[in-house]
C-alpha cells in the first residue's frame, strides 16, 4: 500500500468510526469493514442515485448533505426531504424496507458515501450483530419520523408544519451565530415547499408572516431562526396569524 493509499485509507477509517450504524465495534472491527467497503467522493450537485442506478447497493453517507428527490412527468424535481451524515440509501429491501420508487439522490455539498452490496452488508451483520441492532436502531428512528410527517400533513396547519420543519433542520444542520441559529442547508422556497406539502406561494406569505413577527431571517436560499424558543411554540401550538 502506498502513502497515499494508506493516507485514504486512514481517512476512511476515520470516517466509519464516526458513523452510527457501526458504533460499538472495536478498531479491529472497523479496519475490516474499510477493506469490505468502497468509498466514494461527490461533487455538489452529483447523482449519487436514480431509478435507473441496478438495486444491489446500499448507500451510506458519511460526510455531506444529500437531497432526495423525485421528477414529476413534466420534468420538475419534488424535492421529498434533506439527509445528512449517517443515512443509509439506496436498495433497502434487507432493510425491511422498500427502495422509493423513481427517486433520485444528489449531493448538496461536497459529499462522501460509503458503498456495500447487500451480501456485504448481510456478512457483515451475521459477523458483528451488534451492527444489525444498530440498523434496528435507524429504522425504528426512520419510522418514527415518517409517521409524524403524515400525521402533520393530515392535522396540521401550513405555519405548525414550516415551523416543525424548520426546528427539524435546525437540530440536523444549525450552526449558532451571534445572530440565532443559522440553518446550514440552502433551499429554495420551492424546496421547502414541497418538504411540507404547500405550494410556494402559501410559503412564503408564512416565511413573510414569520420575519414580521421576528421568529427567523432569510437570505441566500438559508433561514436563520432567531426566536427558536418562539418558533416552538407555532410548532407546538399550531399559533397562526
Amino acid at each position: 500500500m502506498t502513502t497515499t493509499q494508506r493516507r485514504s485509507f486512514t481517512e476512511k477509517l476515520g470516517l466509519l468510526r464516526e458513523l452510527e450504524l457501526f458504533s460499538g465495534l472495536s478498531e479491529t472491527d472497523i479496519e475490516a469493514i474499510g477493506h469490505a467497503t468502497t468509498m466514494t467522493r461527490c461533487h455538489p450537485g452529483q447523482v449519487i442515485i436514480s431509478p435507473d442506478d441496478p438495486p444491489d447497493r446500499i448507500h451510506i453517507l458519511k460526510r455531506g448533505k444529500v437531497r432526495v428527490y423525485r421528477v414529476t412527468p413534466d420534468g420538475k424535481q419534488l424535492t421529498l426531504d434533506i439527509y445528512e451524515p449517517g443515512t443509509i440509501l439506496g436498495d433497502m429491501r434487507l432493510l425491511g424496507q422498500d427502495r422509493v420508487p423513481e427517486a433520485y439522490a444528489d449531493a448538496i455539498d461536497a459529499a462522501v458515501i460509503c458503498t456495500v452490496t447487500p451480501d456485504e452488508l448481510r456478512r457483515l451483520v451475521e459477523r458483528y450483530p451488534i451492527i444489525g441492532v444498530n440498523i434496528i436502531t435507524f429504522l425504528s428512528r426512520r419510522l418514527q419520523e415518517a409517521e409524524r410527517e403524515l400525521e402533520a400533513m393530515a392535522y396540521q396547519r401550513v405555519g405548525q408544519r414550516l415551523a416543525r420543519k424548520l426546528i427539524d433542520l435546525a437540530q440536523r444542520f444549525g450552526v449558532d451565530t451571534v445572530r440565532g441559529t443559522l440553518i446550514g442547508a440552502r433551499l429554495t422556497q420551492q424546496e421547502l415547499a414541497e418538504m411540507i406539502g404547500t405550494t410556494r406561494e402559501t410559503l412564503a406569505h408564512t416565511l413573510a408572516d414569520f420575519r414580521r413577527r421576528d421568529l427567523l431571517d432569510t437570505e441566500n436560499h438559508q433561514v436563520l431562526i432567531r426566536d427558536a424558543e418562539r418558533l416552538a411554540e407555532v410548532a407546538d401550538a399550531g399559533e397562526e396569524s
